[in-house]
């Protein structure tokens, strides 16, 4: 969530750096400088200086106009991912229980409001809705993980959630009205995993368990998603929230 800080002691054109390498998202992957600066609500003028400057520092690149991210971009999660050990143990762990599973597990962090998967193991691509990997971001209302990150989180990070997300209806199922959302997390809390069917996207159902710290702070949440029907045995089912939790438990030790 956003701490409140004295407006002398930021820079607002780093910031502003930073909104305009944010536009770019799977639905925006290339723009003109006329289109960032509509999307960011930064002045043209403003957005052409800080879109060269982003090219001269080769975050970004240029072609007839139109500019899109590069590789280099990647470099500014590296120090996250390599400093949490993500590529040494988080993701052979991953690995481990996805092969035993025969599902593919996301791992994913609460990033402000909402879930950003930081690993990924991959199982059968087809049960693979929207194509999510490693960066992807996904609303914290409707997803499995995303209310695991919020069932389990600090009191004032709930709260934030609760007064300042905007609630979406991705479907005719989608949960939007708040009280019922607050009942929904107190029901996680207590069993202590989600799910959700059928609220981000018709016919799929979504599991996700959280990934506490010795002092059962909020680290993560572990998530599994397919087809409704591969859901509705209770005992595979069961199986599937016992193994998250046991991937959970070990991928604690390095990642928080």
């Amino acid at each position: 969530m956003h701490k409140e800080f004295n407006e002398k002691d930021i820079s607002l054109t780093f910031a502003k750096g930073l909104q305009v390498l944010s536009a770019f998202d799977a639905h925006d992957r290339d723009m003109t400088v006329p289109m960032i600066a509509k999307k960011t609500n930064i002045n043209r003028t403003v957005a052409r200086r800080l879109i060269l400057t982003l090219q001269h520092l080769g975050y970004l690149e240029c072609r007839n106009h139109t500019y899109r991210l590069t590789p280099h971009i990647l470099s500014l999660a590296s120090g996250f991912l390599q400093g949490r050990d993500f590529g040494k143990h988080v993701t052979p762990i991953l690995r481990t229980f996805s092969e035993k599973l025969k599902e593919a597990i996301s791992f994913a962090m609460l990033d402000i409001d909402q879930a950003i998967y930081v690993a990924h193991s991959p199982g059968d691509s087809a049960m693979i809705t929207q194509g999510f990997t490693v960066g992807s971001c996904l609303p914290l209302q409707a997803t499995a993980v995303g209310r695991a990150l919020i069932a389990f989180s600090s009191q004032e990070q709930q709260d934030h959630i609760f007064n300042h997300v905007i609630r979406v209806q991705y479907t005719e199922d989608t949960l939007t009205d708040i009280d019922d959302l607050k009942k929904e997390i107190d029901t996680i809390i207590a069993q202590g995993y989600a799910v959700v069917k059928n609220e981000f996207e018709k016919g799929v159902t979504s599991l996700a368990v959280p990934v506490l710290g010795s002092n059962k702070e909020l680290i993560g949440a572990l998530g599994i998603v397919g087809p409704n029907p591969k859901f509705e045995d209770g005992k595979q089912q069961e199986q599937r929230i016992l193994s998250l939790q046991h991937c959970a438990r070990s991928i604690a030790i390095y990642a928080g």
